[in-house]
């Protein structure tokens, strides 16, 4: 019997094979399970945070730290983007409802907030102006004034938001400005100078999935940014500063009253300081000030022939809009009612007491809201003058209604609804942690410090502030901390205007997040930015905020109140519990 003849190298290759299949199969699981991670790292972290963060629950006897647990969950929810705002939103509602964190007639009264309802009323107001094509106007002639430099541009749209929004809150400047804004980057994208959105079939924008240019987010953010940083400037521009003001005359009422003058001659040069900042920032990071190499940077340098090419198509397009119609001029005239609506009715808030305004930062009405009304209302021509006029001739009456300056199905395709739950949400979670007493939990959080120095409590108070706000309305932060921070002074024997200051500038400058205040949220639901965009760039502001506001209240102050280092003898008289 013959004995086959065995290649040793056959079996040396069946060997490596045999020998190397697990490893083939232990790399393959490894890709695969990297490949499912990427694909579902935002469902494992949406189901894992709430496991995680699950012993918080557990601590202490009453609700204060299960709902620092609802808080947290949400805030890393919101931080990862690991959904859609909405779903976020309707998570942390449910979850302060399913733990029973306060009634529910809170949570419906926080969804009638005047940040909600202002909110609302402008992105009503947005619609009506794109609807009568007021902005193209005002775009054009911004454009032939100023020329088609981003630099020149985005420093007259930043500092003119600044401005307007140390009278009228944030909400209502960021919203006007957004769709002026919005026109002017359509008007650069005709001209062929920059792309308002990345990698779109022009002919099918609508069925397509569109991403924001650098420009557009610079812009935006801009917008959003300077509205927040302008209302830091008045009492009259944020109602945190309106917060303090009664809180702090209330809880001290032999205390020298907080004057406009005094107030904002503190503030003024702060906020002129960090608009500077910010605005070199977002160069920087954006168009590439200072960095030649980067395209953005390249993008925006032209010929004078260029130029006066392009002045003279902006002219004749401007020439083409003709005359200012009675539609334009309709919608022109209820931005400036309700400006001076919102800068009458926050005269009128400052002047109510902390008791009598306990929950005024959810129930005060919203003037835009009377705006909204007169433009469902008010026709967008003339036409039906005719039926009152004697008839000369042959007189044209119209068949049909005249059109209103804004109507249901323009309203209802147009706002971007999810910013109502935004706002919701973040004043729900942030009241659940006032009601359920956490934020005694961080007075006492504060009190370690009262053996620091003044200003290194100060900075500890900003930090803590600014990062909250992030989460939360920056009303309802301001609302739920100064009374506490102000017993906090009291018995570490600090001067209250120095600490509660300092809180309620931080509360004032949210720069990451959709949820620290409405004017962010319109923005991003507005030309669609990434959350991930705006949480990058908020960094350097961050810093520049928390240095600014630090530098305000420790060095500036002492300007405005040389006493403010001293512990008054006013503070121990006071209405603290």
């Amino acid at each position: 019997m013959s004995i086959p003849h065995i290649n040793n190298n056959s079996t040396t290759k069946i060997m490596q094979s045999n020998s190397s299949e697990p490893n083939l199969l232990l790399i393959r699981s490894k890709t695969r399970m990297l490949i499912f991670y990427k694909m579902y790292w935002k469902t494992i972290l949406f189901l894992a945070t709430p496991l995680l963060l699950l012993p918080l629950y557990f601590i202490g006897a009453n609700n204060a730290y299960p709902c620092l647990y609802v808080f947290l969950v949400t805030a890393v929810y919101w931080s990862t983007d690991v959904a859609h705002p909405v779903i976020i939103s309707l998570a942390a509602l449910a979850l302060s409802s399913i733990f029973s964190f306060f009634d529910i007639e809170i949570i419906t009264s926080i969804y009638v907030t005047r940040s909600l309802l202002d909110c609302l009323g402008v992105m009503m107001i947005n619609v009506a102006i794109e609807y009568c094509n007021v902005h193209k106007r005002i775009a054009l002639r911004i454009i032939l004034m100023f020329g088609c430099s981003h630099y020149r541009l985005s420093f007259i749209l930043f500092f003119s938001t600044l401005v307007l929004s140390m009278w009228v809150s944030n909400v209502i400047t960021c919203g006007v400005m957004i769709p002026l804004v919005r026109s002017i980057l359509m008007e650069l994208e005709k001209l062929g100078i920059i792309e308002v959105y990345e990698n779109i079939d022009k002919d099918r924008r609508s069925t397509q999935i569109y991403k924001p240019t650098l420009f557009t987010s610079f812009y935006f953010l801009g917008i959003a940014y300077s509205s927040s940083i302008g209302g830091m400037a008045t009492l009259f521009g944020s109602r945190t500063n309106q917060i303090f003001k009664t809180i702090f005359e209330t809880t001290f009422p032999t205390a020298p009253k907080i004057e406009f003058p005094h107030f904002m001659l503190l503030n003024l040069p702060a906020a002129l300081l960090l608009e500077i900042l910010v605005y070199l920032w977002l160069n920087f990071y954006f168009l590439g000030m200072f960095r030649s190499y980067r395209d953005a940077s390249l993008q925006m340098s032209m010929t004078d022939e260029e130029t006066q090419y392009m002045n003279t198509l902006l002219s004749t397009r401007y020439q083409q809009l003709g005359k200012v119609t009675f539609h334009e001029a309709v919608v022109s005239a209820v931005i400036v009612l309700a400006a001076a609506l919102q800068v009458t009715s926050n005269t009128l808030f400052t002047a109510y007491s902390y008791h009598e305004s306990v929950m005024s930062h959810i129930k005060l009405s919203a003037p835009s809201m009377v705006c909204v009304v007169l433009l469902f209302i008010i026709p967008i021509n003339l036409d039906f003058t005719k039926f009152f006029k004697k008839r000369t001739g042959n007189l044209e009456l119209q068949t049909a209604p005249s059109k209103t300056c804004l109507n249901w199905s323009l309203v209802k395709d147009s706002v971007p609804w999810s910013v109502l739950f935004v706002i919701g949400s973040s004043n729900t979670v942030f009241e659940a942690l006032e009601q359920s007493k956490m934020t005694q939990e961080l007075e006492k959080f504060f009190l370690i410090f009262t053996s620091w120095s003044a200003p290194a409590a100060a900075l500890i108070v900003i930090v803590l502030c600014k990062t909250l706000t992030e989460f939360a309305c920056n009303s309802s932060v301001a609302h739920a901390l100064l009374p506490h921070i102000a017993r906090v002074c009291v018995i570490s024997k600090v001067n209250p205007q120095y600490l509660m200051l300092s809180a309620t500038l931080a509360s004032s400058l949210p720069f990451h997040l959709m949820t620290g205040t409405p004017a962010n949220a319109m923005v991003l639901a507005y030309v669609h930015i990434p959350p991930k965009v705006m949480m990058l760039a908020g960094f350097g502001p961050s810093v520049l905020a928390v240095l600014t506001v630090w530098f305000t209240v420790t060095m500036w102050s002492k300007a405005i109140w040389p006493d403010i280092l001293l512990f008054p003898k006013w503070a121990e008289v006071n209405s603290l519990e």
